[in-house]
């Protein structure tokens, strides 16, 4: 939630987003959202992460669970056949849909109470670490603010970083070519604290999470969030947001020009 919106605004925000307004409340929040940038800016957020969650591919039923509901539904089946031929016709009938019924509702309420770490991990197997840097960018982006530490200033964020982890970044001042600093945070992946900058530019945050050397990943797109990875002597990094593939290549270019592979800061 933008932290300029007030909570009844959210509220009504969701609630149009959901179609839930009445058509004249419906065209007073538009005439509203025309006229204020702040709740424009959140409904395209909110449009942008509800697009990217309806992309994400449907997870596999875990063998486990598969087993289970086969065996109940089975016993089932049992039942229905010594009642007679006709009830058993109507059984195989039930059986094929409560499979499918059972499996999505425990599909749907994995997703619902799972994080979006865990879903991400369903559908990116091979790339666990872009998926989890991924997942924290999404997590920022539903929080109220996408960061920890609210600063533009690197010598407030890198001391910030300094004090919570054992490797600190280097954070530059990237204004000049077009990114500013808005914070950083703590994110987590694997089972590790990592330091994550946040950039904005123009409408656009980035999140750039440093990692060991050598974990670099694939340049790709997740989610429909483009992802781009390099490394120095000491990190490596990558680079999270919505704006075009080559943006984030300028952004690369300008972060490593102004950050050249510093000996790394130790609390």
């Amino acid at each position: 939630m933008n932290a300029s919106l007030r909570e009844s605004d959210e509220l009504l925000l969701n609630a149009y987003c959901d179609g839930e307004l009445d058509p004249a409340a419906a065209s007073e929040f538009e005439r509203r959202m025309a006229s204020d940038a702040a709740l424009k800016a959140r409904y395209s957020q909110l449009m942008s992460l509800r697009r990217a969650v309806r992309t994400l591919p449907p997870a596999d039923v875990p063998s486990g669970l598969q087993a289970r509901l086969e065996a109940r539904l089975n016993a089932e089946q049992t039942g229905a056949e010594q009642a007679g031929r006709a009830n058993h016709a109507i059984a195989l009938r039930r059986r094929s849909w409560s499979f499918q019924a059972l499996a999505a509702s425990a599909l749907l309420g994995a997703v619902i109470s799972g994080s979006v770490l865990k879903t991400m991990d369903h559908f990116s197997r091979r790339d666990t670490i872009a998926s989890e840097v991924v997942a924290g960018h999404i997590r920022g982006l539903m929080a109220p603010q996408p960061f920890d530490i609210a600063s533009s200033d690197r010598h407030t964020v890198k001391p910030w970083f300094t004090s919570r982890l054992p490797e600190s970044p280097q954070v530059p001042d990237l204004s000049a070519q077009g990114f500013t600093l808005l914070g950083g945070r703590v994110d987590v992946i694997g089972d590790r604290p990592v330091a994550t900058i946040v950039y904005k530019h123009a409408a656009h945050t980035v999140s750039l999470t440093t990692l060991r050397p050598g974990e670099t990943v694939p340049d790709q797109a997740i989610a429909g969030y483009n992802v781009r990875s390099w490394s120095d002597g000491n990190f490596s990094y990558v680079a999270v947001g919505d704006l075009p593939a080559a943006d984030l290549a300028v952004f690369e270019r300008a972060f490593s020009a102004a950050a050249p592979a510093p000996e790394i800061t130790r609390p």
